[in-house]
This record gives C-alpha cells, sequence and structure tokens, in this order.
C-alpha cells in the first residue's frame, strides 16, 4: 500500500505540461488518484474494509486539490517561459554581419 502512496506522490511532482488544459487533465486525474489512494490506504490502516462512499470523498478532495495545484504550477511555467524570452544573449557568432565590411571586388578590367 505504501507503494502506491509513493507512486502517487512521485507521479504529482513529476509531471508536466505544455497547456492549461493538459495541466488541468494531469492535475486533476493524479489528485483523484492520490486522494482515493490515500483515503483508502488510512481505511485499512484502520483495520476495517474502507467503504466507497469514503474512497469518493477523498478521490473528489484529491481531484480539487489536483485541479487547484496544476493551475498554479502552470502559471508559474508561463511565468518563467515568459522570463526566458525577455533575456536575450547574443553570443559572437549571432552578430549580423558588419555593414561597413565592402566586399572584394575584381578590380581588373574585362569582366
Amino acid at each position: 500500500m505504501r507503494a502506491v502512496l509513493y507512486l502517487t506522490t512521485v507521479a504529482m511532482l513529476t509531471g508536466g505540461c505544455s497547456t492549461l488544459d493538459q495541466s488541468f487533465r494531469l492535475g486533476a486525474a493524479t489528485g483523484a488518484l492520490a486522494g482515493a489512494a490515500a483515503t483508502y490506504a488510512a481505511g485499512r490502516a484502520t483495520g476495517s474494509e474502507p467503504k466507497f462512499e469514503d474512497v469518493g470523498i477523498g478521490a473528489s478532495i484529491g481531484l480539487g486539490f489536483g485541479l487547484l495545484t496544476s493551475y498554479f504550477v502552470h502559471q508559474l511555467v508561463v511565468e518563467d517561459r515568459e522570463a526566458a524570452m525577455r533575456q536575450t544573449e547574443i553570443y559572437f557568432g549571432d552578430l549580423p554581419p558588419s555593414p561597413f565590411v565592402i566586399p572584394n571586388t575584381n578590380k581588373r578590367g574585362g569582366r
């Protein structure tokens, strides 16, 4: 049973998505799974069989926390991406060619 709790915790901490919709989906799924697993584990720890209603309530609470957490995490990721886009690093190889460099033309007559 501890393995389930560890796996859901790892899944919650390692998930990342590029869009808000994907973040909500991942947050809802992992939150509901973590809430259901935690409620089930708590019910088993008391020595009784957990009720389906209790596990459902735990899953819905986990779903709410997962959605809320995914929203805030996604907003932090968006802010980090915007900050990275504002920081422009220019390296020597990235500079455009100098407009003052005159190409070497053929000075001989003829062609």
